[in-house]
């Protein structure tokens, strides 16, 4: 495929690609699950497969998709070669009961391989009920800085990449004459964010119109099919008022205010726009019930350039609040994340693991050592702490914790 951009996700996808198991590749629209459906065929031909054993669906076609309904044992039997036969099946939440019909078509055709993608309003819940043991969950979110860097300077890339394995090995930040600039290219990142339509397109101006689109799409194909038309707009007032509150732990009653949406209905949305890949919800971290916050939740979202799309603000976009969400989605990737906060006001903006075995992150300007910090440490006894600046680098021992100050970059 020409100028196609190598996603880090392939090597799970390869992993699982000779197994009995259905691959679901799942993420928000535009994502790239297309894309590398595609490559996947393209890979199969190189290999050797036989054109005529792999069968290409998209089921955005309604045609292809009245058919398949109405008779998906006929439809896939149809399409059966000897040896392997590989079904590659896009879009296939335009489906109806596709969890039952994928659990039938698993158990009828043992020869066959179903690798499909799933967009946003895609019923997980139902899905996975019906294919327990069959079905591999593979999340393709848009690009990571890394990838971001592999499609506009893969030169950069790569020097991103010795940059980290040098950390790694020798645990001591070393700085680098090529730090600005790959602080110039974060800053494009969390400006206009990591849809790779929208990396692609050299014209900032189009970037905007692309991510307009992208929006009204996620509104028309997944609110108003999720939740019904009578939510549209309170849906987009609730998510322009999220943006809004990047950084902080939400307050419901002024999520209700801004949207005109009741408490109850509010609670039901926010898990139903983290399924559908808009957002990323944050709970808090507590060891202490007493002095913890252990309420609010904070919100992030998947794609800062959404996020600045829905402030009305490319310009002067607040860094502050993009460098927390811009760390909320790389960091992600370690395992489910948490923030800890006290009544008293310190807080630590990131944790992963469980008491016990913690570790903290803190986003912030500059790499000094806050009360929030020491606190933290005090409370918790963590053995490594991070602080990610924008460009500092140190490492510095307190109360028996390593504190690493790394830039955000780096993450």
């Amino acid at each position: 495929m020409q100028n196609y951009i190598t996603r880090d996700v392939e090597a799970e996808i390869e992993k699982w690609l000779n197994d009995r198991e259905i691959i679901l590749m799942r993420g928000t629209r535009q994502s790239g699950k297309t894309t590398l459906l595609m490559r996947i065929r393209e890979k199969l031909l190189e290999n050797g497969t036989d054109e005529r054993n792999i069968s290409f669906v998209t089921f955005e076609d309604d045609v292809e998709r009245i058919k398949f309904e109405k008779n998906p044992k006929e439809y896939i039997a149809f399409r059966i070669r000897a040896g392997r036969t590989w079904f590659l099946l896009d879009e296939v939440q335009y489906v109806t009961d596709i969890g039952k019909k994928l659990k039938l078509l698993f158990d009828l055709f043992p020869d066959a391989k179903f690798i499909a993608t799933g967009s946003s309003s895609f019923d997980l819940t139902t899905l996975g009920k019906f294919l327990v043991g069959r079905v591999v969950f593979i999340d393709v979110p848009p690009f990571s800085f890394t990838e971001f860097l592999r499609a506009v300077s893969p030169d950069y890339e790569r020097k991103l990449n010795e940059l980290r394995v040098n950390l790694h090995k020798s645990k001591v930040p070393n700085e680098s004459v090529f730090l600005p600039d790959l602080n110039g290219f974060l800053t494009e990142y969390i400006t206009y964010g990591a849809y790779p339509r929208v990396v692609l397109e050299q014209d900032r101006s189009k970037k905007k119109d692309l991510l307009k689109a992208l929006f009204a799409t996620y509104v028309e194909k997944d609110v108003v099919s999720l939740y019904g038309n009578r939510y549209r707009d309170s849906a987009i007032r609730l998510l322009k008022t999220l943006a809004a509150a990047v950084g902080g732990p939400i307050k419901y009653e002024t999520l209700c205010q801004q949207s005109g949406l009741k408490y109850n209905e509010v609670k039901t949305l926010l898990p139903l726009m983290e399924d559908s890949f808009v957002i990323r919800i944050v709970p808090p971290f507590h060891g202490n019930l007493v002095t913890e916050l252990r309420k609010n939740p904070k919100i992030y979202f998947i794609d800062c350039g959404t996020r600045n799309y829905l402030m009305e603000n490319f310009e002067t976009p607040d860094f502050g609040a993009l460098y927390e969400n811009f760390a909320c989605n790389a960091l992600s990737k370690y395992g489910r994340l948490r923030y800890w906060r006290t009544t008293g006001g310190a807080e630590m903006d990131f944790v992963i693991g469980d008491p016990g075995s913690i570790i903290g992150i803190e986003i912030k300007k500059a790499g000094r050592t806050s009360r929030s910090l020491t606190s933290f440490i005090e409370n918790h006894k963590p053995k490594t702490v991070f602080i990610a600046s924008k460009d500092e680098m140190s490492v510095r021992e307190i109360s028996g914790c390593m504190v690493f100050t790394v830039p955000l970059a780096y993450l």
